[in-house]
């Protein structure tokens, strides 16, 4: 009977997963403690015929000393934690679950830009502090004012797009690779990077973790961008070069940023993004809704079903 191994998760339980393999009569196991390494997966994950993974490290060292594994599903939309090139040299498949949290992840991307466009983290903190009055925050535009700029415009940045117009905020939005008419059936004004750091009021990250996309906002970057931008990452968090964040922030180039993933997560204690009034901090959290995570354990589960039975499951990469 096809073993099928989960790694690592954070889950209450996964019975939600033992239902749709036990019904595909194939066996789940859960590795305790949880793989953090290569070796971890390595020493205990031999007798996989496919991993679920959320965070353990799939490499092309792990796929090669795992020959019995046919394929990798994980948890989750991006994959920087597993070498797809790797894999698909070696013959096993990939799968993300690439649908579960759009409305989730673009209903908290939204919050975070309409918080931070009215200034509501800077005046929270001074009022808690003893401070009174908006003066400091000023000047504070009409949203009609403002331009939201998409790096990246893929399923959830359409949604932040259309949860965005009732809001009047001007759009424009950076993707190599997205068909035009995502861009004209939303009435979105298709840019280069150049442009849209240039023009956009609001910049919202959309984009996943490439060699090329790495610390994509920096110093360099940011130096193009409009005084008192507001930067937004419910993507990856190595999208960002911290330190040249902060840098921006602090010197009020960057008025404002709102951030659920980081370069290290958990945020390390001593990180000044912190202490830093101008900033919204959420845990990694902005894909998560009782619906959502419900979705993502039966659809990894049914995703490592499929590639066992042969099939395509709906998220493959590989």
């Amino acid at each position: 009977m096809p073993n099928v191994l989960i790694t690592d998760h954070v889950f209450p339980s996964v019975h939600l997963e033992k239902q749709v393999l036990d019904d595909a009569g194939f066996t789940l196991k859960e590795v305790k403690p949880p793989c953090k390494t290569e070796d971890d997966v390595i020493q205990r994950c031999s007798d996989a015929d496919a991993l679920i993974v959320q965070w353990a490290p799939i490499t092309r060292r792990v796929l090669e000393a795992l020959p019995r594994v046919r394929g990798v599903v994980r948890y989750g939309i991006g994959v920087d934690n597993i070498d797809v090139k790797a894999a698909n040299e070696l013959g096993r498949k990939v799968s993300n679950v690439p649908k579960y949290c759009l409305e989730e992840v673009s209903d908290h991307t939204l919050a975070m830009i309409l918080c931070l466009a009215r200034r509501i983290p800077q005046d929270h903190n001074q009022i808690v502090h003893g401070g009174w009055g908006i003066g400091p925050y000023l000047p504070l535009p009409a949203f009609s004012d403002l331009t939201l700029g998409l790096i990246g415009f893929g399923s959830i940045a359409g949604k932040v797009s259309d949860k965005a117009k009732p809001f009047r905020f001007k759009q424009i939005a950076y993707d190599p690779v997205a068909p035009n008419e995502s861009f004209t059936s939303r009435g979105v004004e298709r840019v280069d990077l150049d442009a849209l750091l240039r023009r956009a009021d609001i910049i919202s990250l959309h984009c996943p973790l490439l060699p090329a996309t790495r610390h994509m906002i920096n110093a360099e970057s940011i130096a193009k961008m409009r005084p008192g931008v507001l930067i937004i990452n419910t993507a990856r968090g190595p999208l960002i070069n911290e330190a040249d964040l902060i840098a921006a922030l602090r010197s009020g180039k960057v008025v404002g940023a709102g951030l659920d993933v980081f370069e290290k997560e958990p945020l390390p204690v001593e990180s000044p993004l912190r202490s830093l009034p101008n900033v919204l901090l959420t845990s990694h959290a902005a894909s998560v809704s009782v619906r959502a995570v419900q979705q993502l354990q039966t659809k990894a589960a049914e995703a490592a079903r499929d590639i066992l039975l042969g099939k395509r499951p709906e998220g493959l990469l590989a």
